[in-house]
């Protein structure tokens, strides 16, 4: 729950009326949290621990779950493929395991990836074309996935894949725009003047506010198919270089864009964006425009510049 996606469909569904239990695997991660998201129940759970995973599951007997816990980045995937293992596959199984055994009626939801399709030669990308993933990151996701398709199949769980494409918004660790925005706040409060340190800015990404993800989930969890997968996504590519210029647009600072080595991935796919027929079949449609997205991400990081330096490096 204390996550990024995690916070914001907390939020959603307690707004629903929803009874939330949540996990966490960081103390500081509950820095994010609401006051009022503070207040709900929180376990600490470390997805590789299969007795804990198991206890949590079985304290709770959940109705519904949804499965956001994992290792999220691509680059530390490079440098650390067993730990994304570890956590993304050897978690899904200790879950699905907790599930079988203790509520083997519940919804589970499983947080999976775009890049688990690699770089398709046909875009937009259906659910239906076969997997391909590029980096350790986007082979994990697909093997998340399929183990979901796996147990409802074998065991008869009634799990959903969420093949969520780039999700962002305020307060998010790592990933292009808030990493963009952070260190754009940080030259704002230092004087005004400064260097943006980018990695490669000719990439397309399908780009969606976490907020409208989190109703997305909620849609599938309440109307969608088990065992299908779902693409979650706003349906179009955004190059990169353009969410850095719409981000230096909003900043009155003076600023210079720097290539770093360290941003760069081994293989990075050049466009990525999903056909979204089948969420949108079920009602769903993205509410919030990219430039509101994207002055909300600035304005977080000014107004929480203690947070800046846990943004770097992801």
């Amino acid at each position: 729950m204390s996550g990024f996606i995690g916070r914001h469909l907390a939020a959603l569904l307690l707004a629903e009326g929803h009874e939330i239990v949540g996990t966490t695997v960081s103390e500081a991660e509950r820095a994010f949290l609401s006051s009022e998201l503070r207040s709900l129940p929180l376990h600490f759970v470390d997805v590789t621990d299969q007795a804990a995973v198991h206890g949590v599951v079985s304290k709770t007997h959940p109705e519904w779950i949804v499965h956001l816990a994992g290792q999220a980045y691509v680059i530390p995937s490079y440098r650390d493929p067993r730990s994304t293992f570890e956590v993304n596959v050897l978690g899904t199984i200790h879950l699905l395991d907790a599930v079988k055994d203790s509520c083997p009626d519940a919804k589970v939801a499983i947080a999976c990836s775009g890049a688990e399709y690699g770089s398709p030669k046909v875009l937009p990308i259906r659910e239906d074309i076969p997997l391909e993933p590029v980096s350790p990151y986007g082979v994990s996701k697909a093997t998340q996935d399929m183990l979901a398709l796996q147990y409802h199949l074998a065991y008869g769980l009634r799990t959903f894949r969420l093949r969520l494409f780039g999700t962002t918004g305020p307060g998010k660790l790592g990933d292009a725009p808030n990493d963009f925005a952070s260190q754009i706040a940080r030259i704002e409060a230092d004087g005004g003047t400064g260097v943006v340190r980018v990695g490669n800015l000719s990439t397309s990404r399908d780009i969606s506010d976490v907020r409208d993800v989190a109703r997305a989930m909620v849609s599938v969890l309440k109307d969608g198919v088990p065992e299908q997968a779902y693409n979650i996504g706003r349906g179009e590519a955004v190059p990169i270089r353009k969410v850095l210029e719409v981000l230096c647009g909003l900043s009155p600072a003076r600023l210079q864009v720097s290539e770093s080595p360290a941003r760069i991935r081994p293989c990075d796919e050049p466009s990525l964006y999903p056909d979204v027929s089948r969420i949108r079949g079920l009602g769903w449609r993205p509410e919030i425009p990219l430039n509101r997205t994207l002055a909300d991400v600035l304005d977080f990081w000014r107004t929480h510049p203690d947070l800046i330096p846990a943004a770097r490096g992801g």
